[in-house]
């Protein structure tokens, strides 16, 4: 009975030994991946611990406030001599509910002017809870991430490092800025953004390329931006097949072809009033093929659609701008703003107009 007892008890020893061993075989993944987590906000948010000295405040720096509105900058902090600094912003909980786009939008592009071009997606997307651009193409050195903290609120901090001209000392500052530099890369690869298809692929690229600086924003599938202080909205973006044909060569295009297609547009819009109608879009470089714009009014907005054919098949590209106009008591629509917003959706689609030939039909 007592031997008995002492296998029972050794086969216990060791299932509890082997299930120990298992848990923590389990559970040493998470824990890492929650220490590197937690080595990577201590690099971002602690300045000591990137550059292991105390950060001092920055001799003679002026601010560099963005023009982007509901950010607080902090003041900036150096280190390394002054060849290491760290420029912190924050906004407020809450955002402007009369702004076109969100206040990390704004900042994402005011950061992008101060960097080298191509250093990141263009347009802020609201589906990240934090990105990052990395600019390591000059003697000056640039880091910038922003996040959204615990709060709710958004916090973005630039890092610049102008590297020290003695090499041991360089080489040791590099150690401690790749740190830094893979965990902004770290930050971007996370980052999440939901596919499109090609053909809206193309057609972002063609608009993100049209913004010029300007900020941008996707947000589901709207994307939004501003000109002469009105708010865009891409309303309608994407690839179909031509319900009649608009040829691709300027030289095909007939009265005949235009006038059918503005009777097809009056015939799905019954209630619009026609600004511009159907015509095709007089591009002065005279590159590319034939583009084809319609501007009208309906449901108190302006919208304006552009369409592209396809050289190589019956395809054609289309994208649908509109802008909501102001309320007003009478509900009658102001004709000076009415046709002032016509006349920014018109630019606005001969700029996308003149991107895509740039980009895809030279």
């Amino acid at each position: 009975m007592n031997c008995q007892f002492k296998a029972i008890a050794r086969v216990a020893l060791l299932f509890g030994l082997l299930l120990g061993s298992w848990q923590l075989h389990a559970a040493t993944p998470a824990r890492r991946v929650a220490s590197a987590a937690k080595a990577r906000a201590g690099l971002i948010t602690d300045f000591s611990v990137l550059s292991t000295m105390r950060p001092r405040k920055c001799v003679d720096e002026k601010e560099s406030t963005p023009s982007a509105r509901g950010w607080h900058e902090s003041a900036a902090h150096c280190a390394w001599q002054g060849r290491l600094q760290m420029r912190r912003w924050e906004t407020d909980k809450g955002s402007d509910p009369t702004s076109c786009i969100s206040t990390q939008a704004l900042w994402w592009a005011w950061m992008q002017s101060r960097l080298a071009p191509n250093n990141g997606p263009t347009a802020w997307n609201s589906e990240w809870a934090a990105q990052s651009l990395i600019d390591e193409s000059g003697a000056q050195q640039r880091v910038a991430i922003i996040e959204r903290t615990a709060n709710g609120a958004w916090a973005a901090t630039e890092w610049i490092w102008v590297p020290s001209p003695r090499t041991a000392t360089r080489q040791w500052q590099a150690g401690r800025w790749n740190l830094l530099i893979g965990a902004a890369r770290e930050i971007r690869q996370a980052a999440h953004e939901t596919p499109v298809p090609q053909a809206t692929a193309l057609l972002k690229t063609a608009w993100e390329g049209n913004l010029n600086g300007r900020a941008g924003e996707i947000s589901g599938e709207r994307w939004l931006w501003e000109r002469d202080g009105q708010c865009m909205r891409m309303e309608s973006v994407g690839l179909s097949e031509q319900q009649l044909h608009l040829p691709y060569s300027r030289d095909d295009v007939r009265l005949e072809q235009r006038a059918a297609m503005q009777l097809r547009l009056a015939r799905t819009y019954p209630r619009a009033t026609w600004l511009t109608q159907f015509r095709l879009l007089p591009l002065g470089d005279g590159r590319g093929g034939a583009k084809y714009e319609a501007i009208w009014t309906e449901n108190a907005a302006v919208r304006g659609q552009l369409w592209i054919p396809s050289k190589a098949d019956s395809t054609i590209f289309q994208v649908r701008i509109a802008v909501v106009l102001p309320a007003r008591k009478d509900n009658q629509a102001d004709t000076v703003i009415v046709a002032r917003i016509a006349n920014s959706i018109d630019h606005e689609l001969i700029g996308l107009a003149t991107t895509w030939a740039r980009d895809h039909e030279q």
